[in-house]
C-alpha cells in the first residue's frame, strides 16, 4: 500500500507537468505570484480534507472519552471497590450437591475469619459476568393468555451476606439471609423496574410471582432492591430479581470478599484456603472486582474504543498540523518576491503576517467547517458504542474544533513570521 501510495502521489504531477506549455513556464519564470491560478488548487483540496479527515478523528476521539468518563460515573447498584471475587465448580472434581454445599459453608466459615476481611458472600454470577440467567415471569393470579409470555427478566442466586458484600442497596423489606433455607418458604428480591412492572402503583412486599422454569413453586416478595447494572454495560434498566442459593442450589459459585485494604493483598491468602480444602479444585476468574468491570460486558468496548480513537485522533492531529505547516511555508516562499515588493512599497511586517496567515488559515477554516458537517452526518454510526450522551454532542465539536483551530493557526504562525524576517532587497532579488 505504501508503494502503490508513493506511485500515485507522484503520477498525479507528472502527468500534470507532462502537459505544461514550454512557452508558458518559459514566460512565467519564477516570479509569478504563488497564489495565482490553478496550479496550487489540488494541494489547497488536499490540506482541506486532510483537516477535515482529522477533525473526524479527533471528533471520534473525543466522543468516545467522554463516553468512558460518563461510563465510570454510571451507578451499578453495587460498590465495587475492595472486593475480591473468584469462581469454582466442585462437581468438576466429582462433588454432589450435598458435598459441594458442606464445602461453601466451611469455605464462607474460614474465609469470614481472615484477618483483613469485613465480609464474604457466593453466588451464581458476579454483575456483568458472563454466567448470565433470565426467565419469563409473571405476577400470582395474573393471567396469561395461551401462547403469551409475562415479561422477561435476569435473576441470580445469592447467599446470605451477598447484599451486605456487594453494597447493594435493599429499599424496602429485607436482604436474603441465613433463615431462607431449602426447607424454608420461597422468597425473592425484586429490583424497582421488576416491583413496578409487575404490580404497578402497589406495595409489592407480601407478593407472590412465578417464572417459567419452576411454574408451580410461586416466590414470595420479602424485598426490593435498587436498579443497577447486571448483564451488559449498555443494558437499559431491566427487570431483575435475588433467590436465596439455599433454596435453588448450583455447584457453581461465585465468591466475592470485601475487603479492609486492597483485595489484591488477600488474594493468595483465600487461594490457600480453598487449596486445604480441596487440592484439586480449578479455580478461575481470581479477579478484583473493579478489574471484572473492565470486561467484554463492561467498559472493555469504551476503553478499546476510546485508546484506539485516541491514537488515531493524535495521528491526525500531527498529519493535519504537518499538513498545514508543509503548505504555508511554502506558499510563503513562493511568494518572497511578491514580499519584498510589498515591503519596498511600505507594507507593514504586521500587514504581511495577516497576508500569510489569512491564506493558511482559510485553508484550516474550510477543513474544520467540512470536517464538521461529516462528523455530524457519521457520528450516528458510532452512537450504539456512546454511553449516556448524543452523537452530535456540541461540547465535543465545539471543543475539537478549537483544538484543531488553535493548533492550525500555531502551524501557520511559523511560516509566516519567518516570512516577515525577509530583508526586501534579498526577496526583490529571489527567482
Amino acid at each position: 500500500m505504501a508503494l502503490v501510495t508513493g506511485v500515485l502521489v507522484g503520477l498525479v504531477p507528472a502527468l500534470r507537468s507532462s502537459r505544461s506549455s514550454v512557452y508558458d513556464t518559459l514566460r512565467e519564470g519564477g516570479r509569478a505570484p504563488s497564489g495565482a491560478g490553478g496550479s496550487h488548487r489540488m494541494r489547497d483540496a488536499l490540506v482541506v480534507a486532510q483537516v477535515a479527515g482529522s477533525m473526524l478523528l479527533l471528533i471520534a476521539a473525543g466522543l468516545f472519552l467522554r463516553s468512558l468518563g460518563n461510563a465510570r460515573k454510571v451507578d451499578f447498584g453495587f460498590r465495587a471497590d475492595h472486593v475480591l471475587t473468584m469462581s469454582m465448580d466442585p462437581s468438576q472434581v466429582g462433588y454432589d450437591a450435598e458435598r459441594s454445599r458442606s464445602f461453601y459453608r466451611e469455605l464462607e466459615r474460614r474465609v469470614r475469619a481472615l484477618p483483613g476481611v469485613k465480609s464474604a458472600s457466593l453466588s451464581f454470577s458476579v454483575p456483568l459476568g458472563y454466567n448470565n440467567q433470565s426467565a419469563y415471569v409473571h405476577a400470582e393470579g395474573q393471567a396469561v393468555e395461551p401462547g403469551q409470555r409475562g415479561p422477561d427478566a435476569g435473576f441470580n442466586k445469592v447467599g446470605s451476606d451477598y447484599f451486605e458484600t456487594m453494597r447493594v442497596p435493599i429499599l424496602r423489606g429485607r436482604a436474603i439471609g441465613e433463615q431462607d433455607t431449602e426447607t424454608s418458604p420461597r422468597v425473592a428480591i425484586v429490583n424497582e423496574t421488576l416491583a413496578r412492572r409487575l404490580w404497578p402503583n402497589q406495595d409489592p412486599l407480601g407478593k407472590r410471582f412465578l417464572n417459567n422454569d419452576d411454574p408451580d413453586k410461586p416466590m414470595e416478595v420479602v424485598g426490593v432492591s435498587h436498579d443497577g447494572k447486571y448483564g451488559w454495560m449498555f443494558e437499559d434498566p431491566r427487570s431483575y430479581y435475588f433467590l436465596p442459593m439455599a433454596q435453588s442450589f448450583a455447584t457453581l459459585h461465585a465468591l466475592q470478599v470485601r475487603t479492609v485494604g486492597p483485595p489484591d493483598n488477600i488474594r493468595l491468602t483465600v487461594e490457600k484456603e480453598i487449596r486445604a480444602l480441596d487440592p484439586n479444585l480449578p479455580v478461575y476468574d481470581v479477579l478484583t472486582m473493579e478489574q471484572s468491570l473492565q470486561g467484554g460486558n463492561g467498559l472493555f468496548l469504551l476503553n478499546i474504543g476510546a485508546a484506539f480513537a485516541a491514537a488515531l485522533g493524535g495521528l491526525g492531529l500531527i498529519l493535519a498540523l504537518v499538513g498545514v505547516y508543509g503548505v504555508v511555508a511554502y506558499a510563503s516562499s513562493q511568494r518572497t518576491h511578491e514580499i519584498g515588493i510589498r515591503m519596498a512599497l511600505g507594507a507593514q511586517r504586521g500587514d504581511v503576517l495577516k497576508m500569510i496567515l489569512r491564506q493558511g488559515f482559510g485553508l484550516v477554516l474550510a477543513g474544520i467547517g467540512l470536517g464538521l458537517v461529516a462528523a455530524f452526518g457519521l457520528s450516528r454510526f458510532i452512537a450504539n458504542m456512546l454511553f449516556n450522551m448524543k452523537p452530535a454532542d456540541p461540547l465535543t465539536f465545539a471543543g475539537v474544533a478549537g483544538l484543531l483551530a488553535v493548533v492550525a493557526l500555531v502551524a501557520c504562525f511559523i511560516p509566516a513570521r519567518r516570512a516577515t524576517r525577509v530583508d526586501p532587497m534579498i526577496a526583490l532579488r529571489y527567482e
